[in-house]
């Protein structure tokens, strides 16, 4: 059988299409991956993606409204992008991912843990992988010199000091690219965290203005951070006040944490859609956050608007909300 495997729009190895992959190899069919790079932000050019014929064709979608752009016939559709009900079968799902359809991936990626102990209101983990619980061993994951842990909230996990232990002992190259839940930062954790042989920034969340005093309480904690070694997913929705969205971003610069401004999708229906996108293009440009303010930065980008109101009505949103 000729197998087609579709990746819509995947930015890391797609874990379930690799044990497919596995899965169908080892029954001798001949499978065949496609990536149709379809792009998650609505404001982006999608083009329809027609694939070519097989036998049996599997599809996995990420994010949602990118299915309507895969076009063709018997096409068996899955991932968080379609439905939060639709798994692998548990033969599939236990089997090894096959990496090589990725030929030029140099990362391992997999869950420890599924799951989190929150109910943030923009999440569908707790409703697609329930509760906090382990699925797998290091090293049922690790086939290469690096690993990205793609856990939700590892932090949360009972015997996470177990784990992060056996990492250092390994001295194991590694991300929790997903982000930690610094609310749960403790002495021995954050000591642990410090002895990895971490990968780029520490990813950290700070989701609402609210949780400020609590961030500045845990972040004493992490006594041994350099200067930017800490990055922070800033969540944004439009129904947030501008205010304290950009109150966040000012506590980023004020104590040397990278921000990340991720925007829900509803922002790019808003009133305030072009200020989100230079403050996005800003927040997540270090060389430039860490250099000058937010309205340094507009002046600079000013000659790449024809519409030079733009750049002064975002220069008065942000005077009047700072």
């Amino acid at each position: 059988m000729k197998i087609l495997l579709i990746d819509a729009d995947s930015t890391i190895p797609n874990i379930p299409l690799m044990k497919l992959s596995t899965y169908h190899k080892d029954k001798g069919d001949e499978v065949k991956l496609v990536r149709a790079n379809l792009p998650y932000y609505p404001n982006r050019k999608k083009k329809l993606f027609f694939p070519e014929e097989a036998d049996k064709t599997y599809c996995s979608v990420v994010f949602q409204g990118n299915k309507e752009y895969i076009r063709g016939k018997n096409i068996i559709f899955g991932g968080t992008g379609v439905d939060l009900t639709t798994n692998l079968s548990d033969e599939i799902e236990q089997g090894e991912p096959d990496y090589s359809i990725y030929p030029d991936n140099d990362t391992s990626y997999g869950f420890i843990t599924r799951g989190c102990i929150r109910n943030c209101p923009f999440c569908v983990v707790p409703r697609k992988e329930g509760y906090i619980h382990k699925v797998a061993d290091i090293n049922t994951i690790i086939r290469h010199k690096k690993v990205k842990f793609l856990d939700n909230n590892i932090l949360a996990y009972s015997k996470h000091r177990e784990i992060l232990t056996e990492l250092v002992e390994k001295n194991i190259r590694c991300q929790f690219n997903q982000g930690l839940d610094i609310r749960l930062i403790d002495e021995v954790n954050s000591n642990l965290l410090s002895k990895l042989n971490y990968m780029g920034e520490y990813l950290f969340a700070f989701d609402s203005w609210s949780y400020k005093d609590t961030i500045e309480e845990k972040i004493e904690i992490i006594k041994w951070r350099k200067p930017w070694q800490l990055k922070f997913f800033i969540y944004v929705h439009p129904n947030m006040k501008l205010e304290e969205t950009i109150k966040r971003v000012k506590w980023m610069k004020e104590h040397k944490c990278l921000p990340y401004l991720m925007r829900d999708i509803s922002c790019w229906d808003s009133k305030y859609s072009k200020f989100y996108i230079d403050l996005a293009a800003y927040c997540n440009q270090p060389s430039f956050f860490k250099k000058m303010d937010f309205i340094s930065y507009l002046e600079i980008i000013r000659n790449r608007y024809k519409d030079k109101k733009r750049i002064d009505d975002n220069i008065k949103l942000w005077r009047e909300n700072e």
